[in-house]
Parts: structure tokens; C-alpha cells; sequence
């Protein structure tokens, strides 16, 4: 045992054990608050009791929305705050031309917005069935777009996505989306589709060196129709019944006139045309050539080589200018790319 010879030693040890088992005056404050215990006496809640939805339930309409039976509806219940145009009236309403706004929307949003209210707007779930508060949306849906946007939309669409979408929007290839399904399209803002326009999506090419960005806009405007009837009064002739004949485009005499600079058995010129089909050609016409959508010519056949080097200016007008549902490649790929591409197709059917 070790005993303690002065009584000052003796007093200074006796402070450090005291210390020592004493809290410290002061703690830093804990990375997060403990949370407070609900107390004893207070009864917990009964499992599976009810509690009130946070937003109203939102309901498929029973037949595709108008805007035209949405204009009366707006006209009573919302042009006072938004305006008859749109663009808003009183502080704080939104301004449906605005279109950075809308195409960051969703017409499931706006839904959610007349049913339950937001800020000073009123709620209208009580007021307005679930159809017409459909319509009253796509009336409103309409102040983005104009009948002249819509037509425009209507021409690129026929002309380049209804061979795999349909002419009616219900997807014709697996995969396709269906754009008449609202249950789907309804909870897409337009920008989620320019993306995938432009950038494309599985076995969807992209659409950004091909069209302008107001051309992939027009066309994601029209698609939309596919789920609602966007007809008003006074705004122009109806958007035509879709066809799948085309006008015929008149080749480029840059083009036409043109011989393939490559030999038909050039290794390099086929290994490059390889890689050139591989990622923007297999998509629609199979890695095979044997045509993976309906009407794609078939590249695989035996007697396709031959007519290939019989008029190879003329097939070289069809990759440069486009033909029917195919898009034009001339400002993608250049002469020799498309060249190349042409010597590998003409190795198929081999």
C-alpha cells in the first residue's frame, strides 16, 4: 500500500477523485436533440386507425378530356384570378404561357392543384367532378401550345415516330410507348419527354442532330393530344386525320449523281459502315439487316447486293434525304459515312 507522507499530497489527490467522478460543467450540444418520449399516461394510437389523405385521390377520367368542354368551367371558376388569356391577374397566379413553367408540369400535377387547392386558390374537389376538373386541365393545358404548334407536331410525328409509335399514339413495336394511356402520359412533364426525345431511350434513337429543338418541342405538344381532345372553338381547323403516305422527297442532285469511292469488298469501308449501322441503323432495320419494324426493307435478302451496285445513288438518296417513316442522315453522317454504311448493308445478303 502506498501511503501519502504530506497532507498537501494527501488534499490534491483527494480533488482529482472528486473530479474525476464528477459531471463536466458544461457539454457541447449532441449532433441532434433527443427526441421527447410520448409520456406514460398517454394512450397510443389504435393499429390500422384511419387517417385523413394528405392530397385527394386522383381518378382516371372516363373518356379522354376536351379542352373545349374545359373553356366554359375555366371561364367561371378560373379566368376571375388567372385571366381569360392565362397569363394571370392577381398576385401569385400562375401564368399558363409561361412556358418554362408548364413544360416542368405534369397535367397529373395540375389535377392535384384544382382538387385540393394551393396557396390562396380554392379547392374545387368538392365543387368540380372528376371530369371536368380533367377538362378544366387540358383547357388550361392549351395556353402552351397554339393550332399551328400542334400541326407541325403532327407532320414530324407521322413522318418519323409513327412507324414505331402508331399513327394513333397506341405503340406499334414492344417497347413503343403508349401515349393514349393517361395513366401514364398524364404523369410526364414535357420536359421528361424532350429528354428522351433528344437524347434518346433503349432501342429509340436520338432525335437532337435531326430536329430542332422547336421541331422535338411541337412534336411532344402534339403527341400529348393523343390524350385529350385539344379542339377548341375558334382556334383553327381540327389537327388532320393521320396518313401513312408521304410526300416524296426529291433527292439532291449532290446526292444523285454520286458513285460509291469505296470498292464493294473494301474491308475498311465495311468494318467502319459496321459500326456506323451498329448504333444508329440496327435500331429499325435488325443487327441482321432483315428489318426489325414494319416496312423496313429487308437487307438480308439474297437478291439485295445485286440490286445495290445496279443504282447505289439512288439508295445513297434514300440514307441522305430519308424516305417514308426513315429520317434524313445528311446532316448527321458525311458522304463517305454514308457511303460506308452502304458497302457494309451490301454484305448481308451474302
Amino acid at each position: 500500500m502506498i501511503r501519502l507522507r504530506s497532507p498537501l499530497l494527501a488534499s490534491f489527490a483527494l480533488a482529482l477523485w472528486l473530479a474525476s467522478c464528477s459531471a463536466p460543467r458544461s457539454l457541447p450540444p449532441g449532433p441532434t436533440p433527443i427526441p421527447t418520449l410520448i409520456p406514460a399516461t398517454e394512450l397510443p394510437g389504435a393499429l390500422g386507425s384511419p387517417t385523413a389523405p394528405a392530397v385527394a385521390i386522383q381518378s382516371s377520367p372516363a373518356r379522354p378530356p376536351s379542352a373545349a368542354l374545359g373553356q366554359p368551367i375555366y371561364a367561371t371558376h378560373c379566368a376571375r384570378c388567372h385571366g381569360d388569356d392565362g397569363k394571370g391577374v392577381v398576385p401569385g397566379a400562375r401564368d399558363f404561357t409561361d412556358l418554362d413553367f408548364v413544360r416542368g408540369e405534369s397535367p397529373a400535377s395540375f389535377y392535384a392543384t384544382v382538387a385540393d387547392g394551393r396557396g390562396e386558390m380554392p379547392a374545387f374537389g368538392n365543387e368540380l367532378t372528376s371530369d371536368q376538373r380533367w377538362d378544366a386541365v387540358f383547357y388550361v393545358w392549351r395556353f402552351s401550345t397554339n393550332s399551328e404548334t400542334l400541326a407541325l407536331g403532327q407532320t414530324i410525328f407521322q413522318a418519323n415516330c409513327a412507324v414505331c409509335h402508331g399513327s394513333d399514339g397506341t405503340g406499334k413495336v414492344l417497347g413503343a410507348a403508349d401515349f393514349t394511356d393517361l395513366r401514364v402520359v398524364d404523369d410526364q412533364a414535357p420536359r421528361d419527354f424532350y429528354l428522351t426525345v433528344t437524347q434518346g431511350k433503349g432501342s429509340m434513337p436520338a432525335w437532337q442532330g435531326r430536329l430542332s429543338q422547336d421541331e422535338r418541342w411541337a412534336v411532344i405538344d402534339y403527341l400529348r393530344t393523343f390524350s385529350y381532345d385539344p379542339s377548341l372553338p375558334g382556334a383553327g381547323a381540327p389537327l388532320a386525320t393521320a396518313t401513312s403516305a408521304m410526300e416524296e422527297v426529291a433527292c439532291d442532285p449532290t446526292f444523285s449523281t454520286q458513285t460509291n469511292p469505296f470498292s464493294w469488298d473494301d474491308a475498311a469501308a465495311i468494318e467502319a459502315g459496321r459500326t456506323i449501322y451498329d448504333k444508329d441503323c440496327a435500331a429499325c432495320h435488325a443487327s441482321n439487316g432483315s428489318g426489325a419494324l414494319p416496312g423496313a426493307p429487308d437487307f438480308s435478302s439474297a437478291g439485295f447486293p445485286q440490286e445495290l451496285r445496279n443504282d447505289p445513288a439512288e439508295h445513297l438518296c434514300v440514307v441522305a434525304e430519308g424516305e417514308g417513316a426513315m429520317p434524313a442522315w445528311k446532316d448527321t453522317l458525311s458522304s463517305d459515312q454514308m457511303w460506308q454504311v452502304l458497302t457494309y448493308i451490301g454484305t448481308l445478303g451474302q
